[in-house]
């Protein structure tokens, strides 16, 4: 195999393409990378090591990519941003290293977005902790955090479910409604009843 091309690429990574008879390959790599194999030149032969060195590079840099456009259509938690790697057909060693990457740069923040969740579903729809909390963890997130969260967001003043469920009663019901009644909507919107 020999190295047929080395040309600039974006943000400090280069894109080096290898020739092995009637098969060409094109990889992205960063200079780090590039530095790590010897700063091989056009023409240059490479090993087989170098050539799964280049491939494994290669599909770590496409799995970030595409962690990164997963992550800007919106919030996933470490679970789920697992779960569309692998649905993509990324291999789970380079799924691992991906998304602790994604983890240490904070573009994953599950406390974060379970606040922001949870915020939103209380002031938005006036929901109760019975519906919150199972529409989080089909989200990926784990109950145990959920539950964390909310205790904080209760104690810090953020979130009070009390506030939300006499809001709800009153904007959604008549003031003669029944008890069957209140309690009826309260548990529709993941209340204990009244």
């Amino acid at each position: 195999m020999v190295v047929a091309y080395i040309k600039d690429g974006e943000r400090g990574y280069l894109r080096l393409g290898v020739s092995d008879g009637d098969k060409k390959y094109t990889f992205t790599i960063s200079q780090k990378e590039y530095r790590e194999i010897g700063e091989v030149r056009p023409r240059d032969e490479i090993s087989d090591e170098i050539f799964e060195f280049l491939t494994h590079s290669d599909m770590r840099y496409k799995a970030r990519l595409r962690a990164l456009r997963i992550l800007s259509y919106g919030d996933n938690s470490e679970r789920m941003l697992k779960r569309k790697l692998f649905a993509a057909g990324v291999k789970r060693d380079i799924i691992d290293e991906v998304t602790e990457e994604m983890l240490s740069l904070d573009y994953v923040n599950e406390e974060r977005q379970i606040a922001r969740l949870v915020i939103n579903e209380v002031t938005l729809h006036s929901y109760g902790p019975r519906k919150i909390i199972p529409k989080l963890i089909s989200k990926g997130y784990a109950k145990s955090e959920v539950d964390r969260v909310i205790s904080s967001l209760i104690q810090s003043g953020e979130v009070d479910f009390r506030a939300s469920r006499e809001r709800l009663l009153v904007t959604k019901l008549p003031e003669d409604a029944t008890e069957e009644e209140k309690n009826k909507l309260l548990y529709k919107y993941g209340y204990t009843a009244y």
